[in-house]
């Protein structure tokens, strides 16, 4: 019999929010900081000589760099240890009295660490390649190789020590402050919905729920809380765009830099690859629009509207809900059939509380998966009801938390992987539950509710993703040109559902800016079209099966490992020689969902 538990144990970390030995940790890394900062000093004067750097001068550099990498290191798993601790609190409580103040506190040390290496870091980014070269080469630096690398492409885009550090100061009190407000007040909001007072978290599972009116009612309690304070949340996101863009035009006196640029070298992508990505996908989104047709017909409805998009299979509405205990027995049976190893870490997770998913009076909403530096060990967020949907999401982060496990023996800087690759391991933990279940489906009524999860995913991600995409990039057209209000936005929401839903929907959700936290997050733009690159790439990776067979999970693990190491053309590129700039391979992952939505169809007109 399992001993699972459905809330986080982290004791062995800190006994509480409250444990003063969150204090004592705190005041540790903050006597270390100025020694850090005083070993980087020195790189200052070394900047404006450092495109001609003296040869003989390398080994004493390298030296130096292996004292300062070292201490970082150290000081960023303390500090990250206690970062985890802390949100993962305001997750389950967002009005934790302990922890809601320290979450500013760790963000400016965060800031403070981070201007004490600005010398080191700029010094890397203007000196000489051949540096460079040596430096990833060397056994105790070789980790930053990568990143460094990466970075250095954007070099044209750094300001002098001053003014990153001045940057980075002020974004605490300026940029993340305004993510940070947006994640408490959606931590605290309350719903009406059915003469029943719930916070969003709780609503929002509600939005999934068998009964339409049940689903309609969530869906406007949702947003008429939202509406309630639109305002604010039109604020928030002319606050966080404007600070892209002001920041964006200051370091721009060399080469001005587009957004999506930026954007693309956060996601190790070239533009060219997100291109490709997005024109093929609205070339092929009636494929997205008929799995809702064919959804409405099994509803029975003329129309899905924006409350319809979570719901579950008609057929879910008979049967008693999922308990945790049967989502992590059913999770696990389908990883094994990739490994028998995924599938005892999924079991793991939930024996030793590495998962929360207990409802809370002030929960935050949506889920997540993140990790704990020092030992590395994942957790994940969510909140659990029993529905499909739930059984899903869980999956969902549990690839995540494998994704983190299978390299948690790597040099931490080699574990830093962009949201492209990381989207990519959560859904081919979806896709291995959902054809596990469908193998296991004896009736067409238990077919269908499986497809219907399929459906659903061809919708989210070649729809909803997409006009997530185009809102964001209108949102940032238009804060150039001045101030956002939330009748823009509401305007600028509904066009670009309608430019990707067109006439699959009855009403266009205007409100969903407001709604959906990706927009107001404030450490990344354009967070949104990772999933729908990570939905593509997983289903590519996971057709690989069948031509590798017993050698599969090796290539998968492998390409897992490199996520740190490489951008996503080169992974691809390395480990499947394809080249993913190019329609064709966007086209080959289509062509999996183009199956999966025409076998939907024809269960929806037998149904």
């Amino acid at each position: 019999m399992l001993q699972l538990r459905q809330t986080w144990d982290n004791r062995h970390f800190f006994k509480g929010t409250d444990d003063p030995q969150i204090a004592t940790t705190i005041a540790e890394i903050q006597v270390k900081i100025p020694e850090i900062a005083a070993a980087c000093a020195p790189f200052v004067e070394r900047i404006e000589t450092a495109e001609t750097l003296d040869e003989e001068e390398f080994d004493v550099l390298i030296t130096c760099l292996q004292g300062i990498h070292q201490t970082r290191t150290a000081l960023v798993k303390q500090l990250g240890n206690v970062q985890t601790y802390i949100s993962t609190a305001l997750s389950v409580d967002a009005k934790d009295e302990h922890a809601s103040p320290l979450r500013s506190t760790l963000q400016q040390i965060g800031a403070e660490l981070n201007q004490a290496m600005t010398p080191m870091e700029v010094f890397l980014n203007r000196v000489r390649p051949e540096f460079i070269q040596v430096l990833s080469h060397d056994p105790v630096l070789a980790e930053m190789g990568f990143l460094l690398t990466h970075q250095r492409k954007l070099r044209d885009q750094l300001l002098s020590v001053s003014e990153e550090n001045l940057i980075a100061g002020l974004s605490v009190s300026g940029l993340q402050s305004w993510g940070n407000l947006y994640t408490e007040l959606a931590g605290t909001l309350k719903c009406d919905i059915q003469g029943e007072t719930v916070g969003l978290a709780k609503a929002a599972n509600l939005v999934s729920s068998p009964q339409r009116e049940t689903r309609l009612a969530a869906w406007q309690g949702v947003r008429n809380a939202w509406i309630g304070h639109q305002e604010t949340a039109a604020t928030i996101l002319n606050a966080i765009n404007g600070w892209r863009l002001e920041e964006t035009k200051k370091r721009g006196t060399v080469r001005e830099l587009h957004y999506l640029d930026k954007s693309c070298h956060q996601s190790r992508i070239e533009r060219s690859t997100l291109n490709a990505l997005m024109d093929t996908t609205y070339d092929h989104r009636a494929m997205g629009q008929r799995a809702l047709k064919a959804m409405a017909k099994v509803l029975r409805i003329t129309q899905m509207a924006p409350w319809d998009l979570s719901a579950p299979a008609p057929a879910a509405g008979d049967v008693q809900a999922i308990s945790f205990d049967e989502a992590i027995t059913l999770i696990a049976d389908a990883f094994r059939q990739l490994t028998p190893e995924m599938g005892d870490f999924a079991v793991m997770m939930a024996e030793k509380g590495w998962i929360d998913g207990k409802s809370t009076p002030n929960r935050a909403t949506g889920a997540y998966c993140t990790r704990f530096a020092e030992p590395r060990e994942p957790r994940i967020f969510m909140s659990f009801e029993g529905t499909m949907t739930n059984v899903i999401t869980l999956a969902h982060e549990l690839g995540h938390a494998w994704h983190n496990w299978v390299m948690r023996d790597l040099p931490l800087m080699k574990t830093y992987y962009p949201m492209t690759l990381a989207e990519t391991a959560s859904i081919f933990a979806e896709t291995l539950v959902r054809d596990a279940l469908l193998r296991r489906a004896e009736t067409p009524a238990q077919k269908l509710e499986i497809l219907w999860q399929d459906a659903t995913s061809a919708a989210v991600f070649l729809l909803n993703i997409p006009a997530r995409f185009e809102f964001e990039k209108r949102l940032v057209e238009a804060r150039k040109q001045g101030v956002a209000i939330a009748p823009k936005l509401k305007t600028m929401m509904a066009n670009s559902w309608q430019l990707w839903y067109e006439d699959s929907l009855s009403e266009y959700d205007d409100m969903f800016w407001a709604t959906k936290l990706h927009f107001s997050i404030a450490q990344l733009g354009f967070y949104n079209y990772p999933y729908l690159f990570g939905y593509l790439f997983s289903l590519g990776i996971y057709a690989q099966q069948e031509h590798h067979g017993s050698g599969f999970n090796s290539l998968y693990t492998a390409m897992l490992r490199d996520t740190g190491a490489m951008t996503a053309e080169e992974l691809v590129a390395h480990h499947l020689q394809q080249d993913i700039s190019q329609p064709q391979f966007w086209q080959a992952s289509l062509g999996i969902i183009e199956k999966s939505v025409a076998e939907f169809e024809e269960l929806a007109n037998a149904y």
